[in-house]
């Protein structure tokens, strides 16, 4: 067999030329740069030195039954089919798939219990500007084995986990009922580019450097509805929250409901000094990019919806510390995004 596999059209992940994939990993995972036969799943984020993308990473073994295939379409029903998939899930980008890299385990069997019967698939579109990674599910069977699924790229810039699964004791009900796209067995994500795992860009003013301080008054150019309460003001609190009548200081969370008088969104409500280090920033956006990938996110998760986003307020807390511990670091600290759109008003 091939040591590698070399795709006709690039595909955007977000570097490479020319894909390599060791026979297809047999162990449920796809890599680039050479093979990778582990067959211990490891949690993602991994910081590693690889991408990867795992629609199924566990220990299998298709020595006795089972089949592990791949081919690349670049003509034919199958790019009709990913170009209508892929409209579908991610409505705007006039898409057009022009080459379609399948990769199937079917009917194969997890180490050492060779009577076990699992297929699954990772299908890989390509449009040039746009790459896009379907993992497809079918019957699934049960095991105690851990298993990864997700994606995974160098040094963990981009990432993510399938939310439900990391662990052991798989029940394949699970993963033909479950879907980020409404079509049972099928998560579909965006591959080309992107930020570090689900977090809009980090930019923007910052806020100033304060122990329980506040951002000033920011002024919304487009009012953002909250649950029947229109705003045009909003403030974004050091200790990990949003408020729109006034800043608030609190660094003591309350459990929700607090029967209180005041709205707040809280991402990650808790003491947080940044005064030695991190930054909390926040912009409201209006145009470009972000309300293009805000208007893909909404529709996807709301279907049905056809929703426009006509502005976007992004407040990030970036690698700030817990207080009085200055050396704590979040990485990519929680981000809050409130989206608003013409014809619903507005959706956070």
């Amino acid at each position: 067999m091939r040591n590698y596999i070399c795709v006709y059209k690039p595909f955007r992940y977000p570097r490479t030329d020319c894909v390599f994939f060791s026979q297809v990993n047999h162990n449920g995972h796809l890599t680039f740069t050479g093979p990778w036969r582990s067959f211990t799943p490891q949690r993602f984020p991994i910081n590693g030195s690889r991408d990867v993308i795992a629609p199924f990473w566990t220990d299998i073994d298709n020595r006795e039954r089972g089949q592990i295939i791949y081919k690349e379409h670049r003509s034919g029903h199958i790019l009709q089919q990913a170009t209508q998939d892929v409209n579908q899930y991610f409505p705007g980008l006039n898409f057009q798939a022009v080459s379609v890299f399948v990769a199937t385990w079917y009917e194969v069997a997890y180490y050492p219990r060779t009577s076990t019967v699992t297929t699954f698939q990772a299908v890989l579109i390509s449009g040039g500007r746009y790459s896009f990674v379907l993992m497809n599910y079918g019957a699934i069977d049960r095991t105690n084995l851990s298993i990864q699924i997700g994606y995974d790229t160098v040094h963990s810039v981009h990432h993510h986990s399938i939310p439900f699964y990391f662990g052991t004791d798989a029940d394949g009900r699970v993963f033909q009922q479950r879907s980020n796209v409404n079509v049972p067995g099928r998560f579909a994500f965006r591959t080309d580019s992107g930020t570090s795992g689900p977090l809009y860009p980090i930019n923007g003013r910052r806020s100033s450097r304060s122990d329980d301080g506040s951002s000033p008054r920011i002024h919304l150019n487009q009012p953002f509805v909250y649950f029947g309460q229109s705003y045009s003001q909003i403030y974004v609190n050091h200790n990990g929250h949003l408020t729109f009548t006034g800043p608030w200081r609190s660094f003591t969370p309350q459990r929700f409901p607090i029967n209180g008088s005041r709205d707040v969104i809280a991402p990650f409500w808790t003491d947080i000094d940044n005064r030695e280090r991190g930054q909390i920033l926040y912009k409201e956006h209006r145009s470009g990019h972000i309300l293009q990938q805000a208007t893909q996110d909404v529709n996807q998760y709301f279907p049905g919806l056809n929703f426009r986003a006509v502005s976007v307020f992004v407040a990030t807390w970036h690698e700030v510390a817990y207080f009085p511990e200055t050396s704590t670091v979040s990485p990519l600290f929680p981000q809050n995004k409130c989206l608003c759109a013409s014809v619903i008003s507005c959706a956070c």
